[in-house]
Protein backbone atom coordinates (compact mmCIF):
# COMPACT_ATOMS: atom_id res chain seq x y z
CA UNK A 1 0.00 0.00 0.00
CA UNK A 2 1.20 3.32 -1.12
CA UNK A 3 0.31 6.59 0.99
CA UNK A 4 0.83 9.75 -0.22
CA UNK A 5 1.09 13.18 1.80
CA UNK A 6 -0.47 16.57 -0.36
CA UNK A 7 -1.02 19.99 -0.23
CA UNK A 8 -4.31 21.01 -2.12
CA UNK A 9 -3.99 24.00 -4.76
CA UNK A 10 -5.78 25.83 -7.22
CA UNK A 11 -3.03 24.16 -9.60
CA UNK A 12 -2.97 20.48 -8.15
CA UNK A 13 -1.66 18.60 -6.05
CA UNK A 14 1.82 19.20 -4.17
CA UNK A 15 3.37 16.16 -3.05
CA UNK A 16 5.19 16.63 0.32
CA UNK A 17 8.73 15.24 0.86
CA UNK A 18 10.71 15.25 4.12
CA UNK A 19 12.03 18.30 4.58
CA UNK A 20 7.98 19.94 3.92
CA UNK A 21 6.94 17.12 6.71
CA UNK A 22 9.81 18.47 9.29
CA UNK A 23 8.36 21.54 9.17
CA UNK A 24 6.36 23.08 12.39
CA UNK A 25 2.83 22.45 12.31
CA UNK A 26 0.94 25.76 11.63
CA UNK A 27 -2.14 25.97 14.72
CA UNK A 28 -3.18 28.98 12.90
CA UNK A 29 -1.64 30.69 9.02
CA UNK A 30 1.31 32.68 11.99
CA UNK A 31 1.15 30.41 14.41
CA UNK A 32 3.11 27.52 14.41
CA UNK A 33 2.70 24.61 16.99
CA UNK A 34 5.03 24.53 19.58
CA UNK A 35 6.65 21.09 18.79
CA UNK A 36 4.32 19.18 15.99
CA UNK A 37 5.88 18.95 12.47
CA UNK A 38 3.90 18.71 9.28
CA UNK A 39 4.72 15.05 9.69
CA UNK A 40 3.04 14.89 13.18
CA UNK A 41 -0.12 15.82 11.65
CA UNK A 42 -0.64 13.92 8.10
CA UNK A 43 0.86 10.38 10.63
CA UNK A 44 -2.14 11.18 13.00
CA UNK A 45 -4.68 10.74 10.09
CA UNK A 46 -3.26 7.90 8.72
CA UNK A 47 -3.25 6.23 12.30
CA UNK A 48 -6.39 7.49 12.47
CA UNK A 49 -8.01 6.01 9.24
CA UNK A 50 -5.87 2.79 9.57
CA UNK A 51 -6.54 2.25 13.33
CA UNK A 52 -6.92 -1.28 14.87
CA UNK A 53 -4.88 -2.46 12.60
CA UNK A 54 -7.33 -0.87 9.66
CA UNK A 55 -9.86 -3.46 11.03
CA UNK A 56 -12.36 -0.15 11.28
CA UNK A 57 -11.85 1.04 7.44
CA UNK A 58 -12.52 -3.10 6.39
CA UNK A 59 -15.89 -2.86 8.34
CA UNK A 60 -16.90 0.18 6.94
CA UNK A 61 -15.89 -0.96 3.53
CA UNK A 62 -17.72 -4.60 3.52
CA UNK A 63 -20.93 -2.73 5.37
CA UNK A 64 -21.39 -0.76 2.27
CA UNK A 65 -21.29 2.26 3.82
CA UNK A 66 -18.65 3.48 1.16
CA UNK A 67 -18.24 0.22 -1.05
CA UNK A 68 -16.68 -3.15 -0.82
CA UNK A 69 -13.42 -4.40 -0.34
CA UNK A 70 -10.65 -5.60 2.17
CA UNK A 71 -7.25 -4.05 3.10
CA UNK A 72 -5.47 -6.14 0.63
CA UNK A 73 -7.56 -4.38 -2.33
CA UNK A 74 -6.29 -0.82 -1.16
CA UNK A 75 -3.23 0.15 -3.62
CA UNK A 76 -3.02 3.49 -2.40
CA UNK A 77 -4.12 6.09 -0.04
CA UNK A 78 -3.47 9.57 -0.67
CA UNK A 79 -4.11 11.62 2.66
CA UNK A 80 -4.37 15.77 1.17
CA UNK A 81 -4.22 18.89 3.53
CA UNK A 82 -7.29 20.92 2.10
CA UNK A 83 -8.40 23.43 4.77
CA UNK A 84 -6.82 25.51 7.85
CA UNK A 85 -9.71 27.05 9.89
CA UNK A 86 -9.58 28.93 12.66
CA UNK A 87 -10.23 25.85 14.92
CA UNK A 88 -10.04 22.87 12.71
CA UNK A 89 -7.82 21.23 10.13
CA UNK A 90 -9.49 19.53 7.03
CA UNK A 91 -7.90 16.70 4.93
CA UNK A 92 -9.35 14.75 2.43
CA UNK A 93 -8.63 10.72 2.48
CA UNK A 94 -8.72 9.03 -0.88
CA UNK A 95 -8.85 5.36 -0.98
CA UNK A 96 -7.92 3.73 -3.89
CA UNK A 97 -10.11 0.53 -3.92
CA UNK A 98 -11.77 -0.97 -7.00
CA UNK A 99 -12.55 0.91 -10.15
CA UNK A 100 -13.16 3.94 -8.53
CA UNK A 101 -11.28 6.22 -5.35
CA UNK A 102 -13.37 6.48 -2.15
CA UNK A 103 -13.19 9.83 -0.90
CA UNK A 104 -13.53 10.63 2.85
CA UNK A 105 -12.92 13.79 4.93
CA UNK A 106 -10.89 14.14 8.37
CA UNK A 107 -11.35 17.07 10.88
CA UNK A 108 -9.00 17.49 13.10
CA UNK A 109 -8.74 19.46 16.34
CA UNK A 110 -5.56 20.57 18.40
CA UNK A 111 -6.68 23.25 21.12
CA UNK A 112 -8.45 21.98 24.40
CA UNK A 113 -12.22 24.48 22.93
CA UNK A 114 -11.02 23.10 19.07
CA UNK A 115 -11.62 19.32 21.01
CA UNK A 116 -14.23 20.29 22.62
CA UNK A 117 -15.90 21.59 19.93
CA UNK A 118 -15.36 18.67 17.09
CA UNK A 119 -16.35 16.21 19.95
CA UNK A 120 -19.76 18.47 20.05
CA UNK A 121 -19.99 18.72 16.36
CA UNK A 122 -19.76 15.39 16.21
CA UNK A 123 -22.64 14.40 18.45
CA UNK A 124 -24.92 16.93 17.07
CA UNK A 125 -23.90 15.92 13.40
CA UNK A 126 -24.64 11.91 14.25
CA UNK A 127 -28.14 12.77 15.68
CA UNK A 128 -29.48 15.37 12.80
CA UNK A 129 -28.29 12.75 10.38
CA UNK A 130 -31.08 10.24 11.63
CA UNK A 131 -33.63 13.25 11.99
CA UNK A 132 -34.13 13.99 8.05
CA UNK A 133 -33.96 11.86 4.63
CA UNK A 134 -32.85 12.85 2.98
CA UNK A 135 -30.11 14.80 4.88
CA UNK A 136 -28.22 18.14 3.57
CA UNK A 137 -25.17 17.40 5.81
CA UNK A 138 -22.51 15.19 6.15
CA UNK A 139 -22.75 11.60 6.99
CA UNK A 140 -20.14 11.37 9.94
CA UNK A 141 -18.82 7.53 10.27
CA UNK A 142 -16.41 7.55 13.62
CA UNK A 143 -14.64 9.93 15.94
CA UNK A 144 -11.21 9.36 17.43
CA UNK A 145 -8.31 10.25 19.37
CA UNK A 146 -4.57 10.07 18.41
CA UNK A 147 -1.51 10.85 21.12
CA UNK A 148 1.47 12.73 19.00
CA UNK A 149 4.72 12.44 21.28
CA UNK A 150 6.41 15.80 21.86
CA UNK A 151 10.00 17.04 22.22
CA UNK A 152 9.45 19.33 25.10
CA UNK A 153 6.14 18.32 26.47
CA UNK A 154 4.82 14.96 27.04
CA UNK A 155 2.76 14.91 24.04
CA UNK A 156 -0.52 16.66 22.72
CA UNK A 157 -4.07 14.69 21.88
CA UNK A 158 -5.29 15.38 18.91
CA UNK A 159 -9.25 14.64 18.08
CA UNK A 160 -10.35 13.41 14.52
CA UNK A 161 -13.49 13.00 13.24
CA UNK A 162 -14.19 10.94 9.45
CA UNK A 163 -16.98 11.59 7.71
CA UNK A 164 -18.59 11.91 4.32
CA UNK A 165 -16.60 14.04 1.33
CA UNK A 166 -19.16 16.68 -0.14
CA UNK A 167 -17.54 15.91 -3.92
CA UNK A 168 -17.94 18.64 -6.31
CA UNK A 169 -19.07 20.61 -3.36
CA UNK A 170 -17.75 23.90 -4.02
CA UNK A 171 -17.41 27.09 -1.00
CA UNK A 172 -18.81 30.69 -2.04
CA UNK A 173 -18.54 34.37 -1.01
CA UNK A 174 -19.39 37.71 -2.24
CA UNK A 175 -16.63 39.59 -4.08
CA UNK A 176 -16.37 42.29 -6.04
CA UNK A 177 -16.94 41.74 -10.30
CA UNK A 178 -14.14 44.12 -11.52
CA UNK A 179 -16.13 43.87 -15.14
CA UNK A 180 -18.94 45.76 -13.58
CA UNK A 181 -18.09 46.77 -10.23
CA UNK A 182 -20.91 45.28 -8.68
CA UNK A 183 -20.88 42.33 -5.50
CA UNK A 184 -21.89 39.01 -6.64
CA UNK A 185 -21.68 35.39 -5.41
CA UNK A 186 -18.27 33.99 -6.56
CA UNK A 187 -18.23 30.13 -6.16
CA UNK A 188 -14.82 28.92 -5.40
CA UNK A 189 -14.62 25.41 -7.91
CA UNK A 190 -10.95 24.77 -7.54
CA UNK A 191 -11.01 22.43 -11.07
CA UNK A 192 -13.13 24.29 -13.42
CA UNK A 193 -11.78 28.03 -11.74
CA UNK A 194 -13.98 30.85 -9.75
CA UNK A 195 -17.07 32.05 -11.37
CA UNK A 196 -19.50 34.61 -10.44
CA UNK A 197 -22.90 33.20 -9.83
CA UNK A 198 -25.68 34.37 -12.35
CA UNK A 199 -28.53 35.87 -10.65
CA UNK A 200 -30.90 33.21 -10.89
CA UNK A 201 -27.74 30.98 -9.50
CA UNK A 202 -27.59 33.38 -6.54
CA UNK A 203 -31.25 33.29 -5.90
CA UNK A 204 -31.21 29.54 -5.63
CA UNK A 205 -28.35 29.32 -3.05
CA UNK A 206 -30.03 31.68 -0.63
CA UNK A 207 -33.42 29.64 -1.16
CA UNK A 208 -31.94 26.31 -0.72
CA UNK A 209 -29.74 27.44 2.61
CA UNK A 210 -32.93 28.71 3.99
CA UNK A 211 -35.45 25.83 3.19
CA UNK A 212 -32.04 23.54 4.70
CA UNK A 213 -32.21 25.45 7.80
CA UNK A 214 -36.21 25.38 8.67
CA UNK A 215 -36.08 21.72 7.43
CA UNK A 216 -33.75 21.44 11.03
CA UNK A 217 -35.47 23.49 13.00
CA UNK A 218 -37.60 21.58 15.70
CA UNK A 219 -41.23 23.24 15.72
CA UNK A 220 -41.68 21.35 18.99
CA UNK A 221 -38.15 22.74 21.35
CA UNK A 222 -37.67 25.50 19.07
CA UNK A 223 -33.90 23.76 18.28
CA UNK A 224 -32.30 25.28 15.13
CA UNK A 225 -28.87 25.33 13.56
CA UNK A 226 -27.31 27.49 15.13
CA UNK A 227 -24.48 28.95 14.89
CA UNK A 228 -23.79 29.28 11.17
CA UNK A 229 -22.12 31.58 8.96
CA UNK A 230 -21.46 32.53 4.92
CA UNK A 231 -17.97 33.83 6.14
CA UNK A 232 -17.66 30.15 7.80
CA UNK A 233 -17.98 28.63 4.70
CA UNK A 234 -20.68 26.45 6.07
CA UNK A 235 -23.22 26.06 2.90
CA UNK A 236 -21.58 24.89 -0.06
CA UNK A 237 -23.09 24.20 -3.53
CA UNK A 238 -22.63 21.66 -6.18
CA UNK A 239 -23.58 23.20 -9.89
CA UNK A 240 -24.70 20.86 -13.00
CA UNK A 241 -26.90 20.48 -15.81
CA UNK A 242 -30.20 19.95 -13.41
CA UNK A 243 -29.40 23.13 -11.23
CA UNK A 244 -27.80 24.40 -8.23
CA UNK A 245 -27.70 21.61 -5.15
CA UNK A 246 -26.75 23.31 -1.81
CA UNK A 247 -25.57 21.43 1.00
CA UNK A 248 -24.59 22.62 4.74
CA UNK A 249 -21.25 21.62 5.97
CA UNK A 250 -21.71 21.34 9.57
CA UNK A 251 -23.92 21.93 12.37
CA UNK A 252 -21.85 23.54 15.39
CA UNK A 253 -24.51 23.84 17.60
CA UNK A 254 -28.03 23.24 17.98
CA UNK A 255 -29.85 24.81 20.25
CA UNK A 256 -33.10 27.43 20.74
CA UNK A 257 -31.99 31.03 20.24
CA UNK A 258 -35.52 31.67 22.69
CA UNK A 259 -33.68 30.94 25.26
CA UNK A 260 -31.40 33.73 24.93
CA UNK A 261 -34.56 36.15 23.82
CA UNK A 262 -36.65 35.46 26.45
CA UNK A 263 -36.70 34.28 30.39
CA UNK A 264 -40.39 33.74 30.18
CA UNK A 265 -42.26 30.29 28.13
CA UNK A 266 -42.83 31.48 24.49
CA UNK A 267 -45.78 30.73 22.13
CA UNK A 268 -44.97 28.21 18.92
CA UNK A 269 -46.03 31.00 16.39
CA UNK A 270 -43.64 33.75 18.49
CA UNK A 271 -40.68 31.38 18.26
CA UNK A 272 -41.20 30.66 14.24
CA UNK A 273 -41.58 34.64 14.04
CA UNK A 274 -38.22 34.91 15.41
CA UNK A 275 -36.70 32.18 13.88
CA UNK A 276 -37.14 33.72 10.31
CA UNK A 277 -37.20 37.47 11.34
CA UNK A 278 -32.92 36.10 12.90
CA UNK A 279 -32.20 33.91 9.68
CA UNK A 280 -33.09 36.86 7.51
CA UNK A 281 -30.67 38.87 8.77
CA UNK A 282 -28.05 36.00 8.77
CA UNK A 283 -28.49 35.18 5.65
CA UNK A 284 -27.21 39.00 4.74
CA UNK A 285 -24.21 38.67 6.00
CA UNK A 286 -20.73 37.83 4.45
CA UNK A 287 -17.11 38.84 4.79
CA UNK A 288 -16.04 39.81 0.72
CA UNK A 289 -14.42 36.86 -0.44
CA UNK A 290 -14.71 34.89 3.19
CA UNK A 291 -12.00 36.72 5.04
CA UNK A 292 -12.35 40.80 4.27
CA UNK A 293 -14.90 43.20 5.55
CA UNK A 294 -18.13 42.37 6.27
CA UNK A 295 -20.32 42.76 3.68
CA UNK A 296 -24.68 43.49 3.55
CA UNK A 297 -26.24 41.22 0.51
CA UNK A 298 -28.53 43.00 -1.74
CA UNK A 299 -32.17 42.86 -1.31
CA UNK A 300 -33.00 40.16 -3.06
CA UNK A 301 -32.52 37.34 -0.43
CA UNK A 302 -35.14 38.83 1.68
CA UNK A 303 -37.14 37.03 -0.80
CA UNK A 304 -35.12 34.40 -1.81
CA UNK A 305 -35.16 33.40 2.56
CA UNK A 306 -39.20 34.13 2.94
CA UNK A 307 -39.56 31.30 0.01
CA UNK A 308 -37.18 28.93 1.28
CA UNK A 309 -38.97 29.09 4.84
CA UNK A 310 -42.55 28.43 3.38
CA UNK A 311 -40.92 25.26 0.92
CA UNK A 312 -39.24 23.95 4.20
CA UNK A 313 -42.42 24.38 6.60
CA UNK A 314 -44.92 22.93 4.20
CA UNK A 315 -42.13 19.55 3.86
CA UNK A 316 -42.66 19.68 7.37
CA UNK A 317 -46.12 19.91 7.01
CA UNK A 318 -46.35 16.59 4.84
CA UNK A 319 -44.75 15.00 7.52
CA UNK A 320 -46.88 16.06 10.04
CA UNK A 321 -44.39 17.88 12.22
CA UNK A 322 -46.61 21.07 12.34
CA UNK A 323 -50.29 21.27 10.88
CA UNK A 324 -50.79 22.71 8.09
CA UNK A 325 -53.54 25.71 8.86
CA UNK A 326 -50.23 27.31 10.98
CA UNK A 327 -48.29 28.01 7.70
CA UNK A 328 -50.81 30.42 6.73
CA UNK A 329 -51.41 31.58 10.41
CA UNK A 330 -47.74 32.66 10.43
CA UNK A 331 -48.26 34.02 6.75
CA UNK A 332 -51.06 36.04 7.67
CA UNK A 333 -49.11 37.26 11.16
CA UNK A 334 -46.45 38.56 9.09
CA UNK A 335 -48.21 39.95 6.30
CA UNK A 336 -50.06 42.25 9.50
CA UNK A 337 -47.08 43.89 10.54
CA UNK A 338 -46.03 47.17 9.79
CA UNK A 339 -42.28 48.48 9.88
CA UNK A 340 -42.78 49.87 13.13
CA UNK A 341 -44.07 46.19 14.88
CA UNK A 342 -41.23 44.88 12.90
CA UNK A 343 -38.59 47.10 14.38
CA UNK A 344 -40.14 46.34 17.87
CA UNK A 345 -39.35 42.91 16.86
CA UNK A 346 -36.01 43.61 16.13
CA UNK A 347 -35.17 44.82 19.70
CA UNK A 348 -34.18 41.61 21.36
CA UNK A 349 -32.70 40.56 18.56
CA UNK A 350 -30.08 43.28 18.52
CA UNK A 351 -28.80 42.61 21.86
CA UNK A 352 -28.41 38.95 20.91
CA UNK A 353 -26.26 40.18 18.48
CA UNK A 354 -24.47 42.54 20.11
CA UNK A 355 -23.61 39.56 22.98
CA UNK A 356 -23.01 36.80 20.48
CA UNK A 357 -21.13 38.87 17.31
CA UNK A 358 -20.53 42.24 18.64
CA UNK A 359 -18.27 43.04 15.81
CA UNK A 360 -21.42 42.75 13.11
CA UNK A 361 -23.87 44.72 15.08
CA UNK A 362 -22.92 48.15 13.84
CA UNK A 363 -23.59 47.02 9.97
CA UNK A 364 -26.58 45.50 10.99
CA UNK A 365 -27.84 48.51 12.37
CA UNK A 366 -27.23 50.67 9.38
CA UNK A 367 -29.45 48.69 6.89
CA UNK A 368 -32.12 47.18 9.17
CA UNK A 369 -34.56 49.89 8.02
CA UNK A 370 -33.94 49.14 4.62
CA UNK A 371 -34.05 45.68 5.79
CA UNK A 372 -37.73 46.15 7.52
CA UNK A 373 -38.76 48.13 4.10
CA UNK A 374 -37.83 44.86 2.27
CA UNK A 375 -39.79 42.38 4.24
CA UNK A 376 -42.32 44.52 4.32
CA UNK A 377 -42.40 44.43 0.50
CA UNK A 378 -41.77 41.05 0.02
CA UNK A 379 -45.21 40.09 2.36
CA UNK A 380 -47.01 42.58 0.40
CA UNK A 381 -47.03 40.43 -2.49
CA UNK A 382 -45.84 36.59 -1.08
CA UNK A 383 -48.52 34.12 -1.89
CA UNK A 384 -48.32 30.60 -0.98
Amino acid sequence: MIIDYLFSSSKGDIPLGAEDLARPFLISPSKPHPFLTLGNYFEAIKKFVLKDEGNFLIHMLREGAIGEGSLDTIRRIRIRSEKHGVLYHVASVEIFVGEKPIKLAVSTAVSAEARSCLTNEYDILKSLQRSLSPSYLPTVYEKGEVICPGGHQPYETLTLILSEWLEDCHEWHFSMDAADNRQKVCIWDLERGHRYASEEEAFEIFRQASRILTLYYDPRTFKEIHPWHHAAGDFVVKTGEDGIHVKLTTARGYRSIMDSLSKDSVRPMIARVYFFLNMTVRMRLDRLNGVGDTVWVGDFSVQATTDGLFDGLRILADKGMIPSGEIRELLYLLQSLNAEEFESLFKPLLAFYLEERPAELQVIHAHLKGHIRSLCQTFQRFQL
